[in-house]
């Protein structure tokens, strides 16, 4: 069963801290240059609905850290060695899929039309930030239900990042199987809409959190760097 979570714009809204560090900004002072465009925004998309996710858990037939492959539902994940070396104690996976909708690409379209290319990048990023809020609630709701029933969760992984490819999303979707985010991806392997996040989450009595690999990671803009839960 696909387990279904819907939100609010209010309810993911990136805070001020967060935004500073999507927006590449180094402080509050260069935040307040863009505060008027960053409150003209929310403005506009307070009313967005179509912020949606959720996860589907799996029981984990296998994991080979050599190979770097998981198995589950006969499928075979090609996460490499560092996540599967992280889900060695899994016994189950959920793997989810989030969007913060198609609204944020639109309407960064339309400012880089109109040449306001600064008001598309601030759309964008809140777009990015808004998403992660999203998942960061379902990660939290999982965690929450899997310690009623004695078990722990790891950190979330996806592909594309932690040597990841991101072909992988075509097995992860495959495996996923039908849900009703709307979420797809194309030929690229990109997802649609673009502001989407998916990947995979362990699950069993001795799994751990361990904090993120981005002092040996070379990803200077991978997303998890953003991510210090």
């Amino acid at each position: 069963m696909f387990e279904e979570y819907k939100f609010s714009f209010a309810e993911v809204r990136p805070e001020t801290f967060a935004l500073i560090s999507y927006l590449q900004l180094p402080d509050m002072e260069g935040y307040s240059l863009v505060r008027d465009i960053v409150d003209r925004t929310f403005n506009t998309l307070a009313s967005t609905e179509g912020i949606r996710g959720g996860y589907r858990i799996f029981n984990c037939e296998s994991v080979d850290i050599a190979k770097g492959e998981i198995v589950c539902q006969q499928n075979t994940l090609e996460t490499g060695r560092r996540i599967s070396g992280y889900m060695k104690e899994a016994t189950q996976v959920a793997l989810f899929v989030c969007t913060a909708g198609s609204i944020f690409t639109t309407l960064a379209h339309n400012y880089q039309k109109n040449g306001d290319f600064l008001e598309a990048f601030i759309v964008d990023s809140i777009g990015s930030a808004t998403v992660e809020n999203a998942m960061n609630s379902i990660q939290h709701s999982l965690e929450k239900e899997m310690k009623r029933e004695g078990k722990k969760i790891t950190n979330r992984y996806s592909p594309g990042y932690c040597e990841w490819s991101l072909s992988g999303q075509r097995s992860l979707f495959r495996t996923i199987g039908e849900n009703p985010t709307g979420i797809k991806i194309n030929e690229s392997c990109l997802m649609q809409p673009i502001k989407s996040v998916s990947g995979i989450i362990g699950i069993g009595q001795n799994v751990k959190k361990r904090p993120y690999g981005c002092k040996i990671c070379r990803n200077e803009i991978c997303v998890y760097r953003n991510l210090k839960k």
